[in-house]
C-alpha cells in the first residue's frame, strides 16, 4: 500500500476513532481485518505473512459503515466494488453474505 494511501486511511480512521474510545477502535478494526483475511480473503493471501495487511484499503470504510450503522447490502456494494473494480475479480453478491455476517458478529459499543 502506497505511503499515501495510508496517510489518508490513518486520517480518516482518526477522524473516526475520536468518537469511539481509542482501545475500542483498535479491536474493532483488529476484528475487521481477521474477518477481512479469513473469510472475505478473495485473493487468498491469509497464509501469507507478509500480506497481512492486504485489505487495510477496506478497513476505513467497512468501519465508518459498521459504527455508523451501515446496511448489509451498504457493505456488501462496497465489498464487492473492491473486489471487482480495484482487484479485478469476478465475485458476486452471494460470495459476501458470509463475510457481512462475520462482521455483523463484531462487537461494536453503542456508547460513543
Amino acid at each position: 500500500m502506497g505511503a499515501r494511501i495510508r496517510r489518508v486511511i490513518e486520517t480518516r480512521l482518526r477522524e473516526i476513532s475520536d468518537m469511539i474510545e481509542k482501545k475500542e477502535s483498535r479491536r474493532i478494526r483488529a476484528e475487521i481485518r481477521r474477518v477481512l483475511l479469513e473469510v472475505w480473503d478473495p485473493i487468498g493471501v491469509k497464509d501469507v505473512p507478509q500480506a497481512q495487511d492486504e485489505y487495510d484499503c477496506c478497513l476505513y470504510e467497512v468501519f465508518r459503515l459498521l459504527t455508523a450503522g451501515g446496511s448489509d447490502d451498504q457493505i456488501t456494494d462496497f465489498l464487492w466494488k473492491q473486489g471487482t473494480e480495484h482487484m479485478g475479480l469476478s465475485l458476486n453478491g452471494e460470495q459476501m453474505h458470509p463475510t457481512v455476517a462475520g462482521l455483523r458478529g463484531i462487537q461494536i459499543s453503542s456508547e460513543r
